[in-house]
């Protein structure tokens, strides 16, 4: 079963800091979902971070390629279904397109160090 990545995991996989090998690995070795506006949001992230938008760039190509991660199209669709859940969830649209990815495609977790994302029904992990 695929666990769906936030853009925080992927940041820091990207960039210097101590969490970059445990989030690097966890990419490479575990089947993961992400979605379009994750890979935005990292791109943006990386680039503003590491001021090199060539690196940001390439690890967008890197996740287009991998094996393990498949990528969701955020679309009208996927946006209406997080819309519907805006009154039950107490969180951002970013986040719920990101928690309503992970329902719709049956993730058994959200892999994220964000705590925004505790106590709903996919339960939260840390890499």
């Amino acid at each position: 079963m695929s666990k769906f990545v936030d853009s925080d995991v992927i940041v820091f996989a990207f960039t210097n800091n101590s969490r970059k090998d445990k989030c690097r690995e966890f990419i490479e070795e575990e089947n993961i979902t992400i979605n379009t506006l994750i890979l935005l949001e990292s791109h943006s992230k990386v680039a503003t971070i590491t001021k090199n938008q060539e690196l940001a760039t390439d690890m967008v190509k890197l996740f287009y390629k991998a094996d393990n991660i498949e990528i969701i199209n955020f679309n009208n669709n996927l946006f209406f279904e997080a819309i519907k859940r805006s009154k039950k969830y107490n969180l951002k649209i970013s986040d719920l397109v990101h928690y309503t990815t992970a329902l719709l495609k049956g993730c058994s977790s959200i892999v994220s160090y964000d705590k925004h994302f505790n106590n709903l029904e996919i339960k939260r992990v840390e890499p």
